[in-house]
């Protein structure tokens, strides 16, 4: 595997919410370590068996370092661990961070620099910080509710292209496996595929939102997007100007868990566009 990780200054954490400012850090020291294992480990060599369990042993060890980590500042507060379960000391506490540490975990596998850490603070329900760090190539994106959306400490906006024929969309394939469901999504994004300028698939989609949110992806299409994902992703597009649909274009996205993350100008494009 080759990674090219991105210096970031420490000064561009001045500005940011305290809070954030420490979870930011938190998730540097844990994708740092993160990154010096996989360039310990010999995938080339190492059986299926054990890649799996060097990514299984890595994201339990990276949720459990976060959980360690945060846990020192914000004591009061529970958390919620995609490996690890639920770690509640406060039954009252109305706070909880969301983890998930490996986001985008086959790209992991296959030595695609496309995998990341995303962490969510919710209080009584709602989220209020998010954050998806990817340590392989350095992008570090945070939002606060009402505050904006930022990648390495600079405000980041979605893009403005209208045309569906000029966009870059971002598509989660579904599964191999024949199902209603699966024909009818492989029918809706074949169409799309005809109409854009160009397809993204990134296998990761935590990272796929915030790249809409920065503008570097026009609008996405994902399908069955994990909880977590969906909330740190969510509230950084939004934060961004984006808008956020179920695939019919109502309002179920967040309870269905099946996305369409689009720039204003492009989503009536994006959802003509898969009829």
């Amino acid at each position: 595997m080759i990674y090219c990780a991105v210096p970031h200054p420490v000064s561009v954490l001045a500005d940011m919410q305290p809070m954030v400012s420490i979870a930011l850090r938190v998730l540097r020291e844990a994708g740092e370590e993160l990154v010096h294992a996989v360039e310990r480990f010999d995938f080339e060599r190492a059986s299926d068996q054990e890649i799996s369990k060097f990514i299984a042993d890595s994201s339990i060890g990276t949720e459990k370092q976060i959980i360690f980590k945060l846990r020192k500042h914000f004591q009061d507060d529970n958390f919620q661990g995609r490996e690890t379960g639920t770690h509640a000391r406060n039954p009252d506490a109305n706070a909880v961070w969301l983890i998930n540490p490996m986001a985008g975990k086959d790209n992991f596998r296959s030595g695609l620099p496309l995998y990341s850490l995303v962490l969510v603070h919710q209080v009584n329900g709602k989220t209020e910080h998010a954050l998806i760090v990817n340590p392989a190539t350095g992008e570090e994106f945070t939002a606060t509710r009402g505050r904006g959306a930022e990648m390495n400490g600079r405000r980041i906006r979605t893009s403005d292209r209208a045309k569906l024929s000029q966009a870059i969309l971002g598509i989660k394939f579904p599964g191999i496996a024949d199902s209603e469901r699966n024909d009818r999504l492989r029918e809706r994004i074949g169409k799309l595929t005809t109409q854009t300028r160009m397809i993204r698939a990134l296998g990761n989609d935590a990272l796929t939102m915030a790249h809409v949110a920065a503008g570097h992806i026009d609008a996405a299409w994902l399908g069955d997007v994990d909880e977590f994902s969906l909330e740190a992703g969510a509230l950084m597009a939004k934060e961004a100007g984006c808008l956020i649909t179920d695939f019919s274009g109502g309002h179920d996205a967040m309870t269905q868990r099946d996305v369409i993350v689009s720039n204003a100008k492009l989503l009536k494009g994006v959802l003509q566009g898969s009829l």
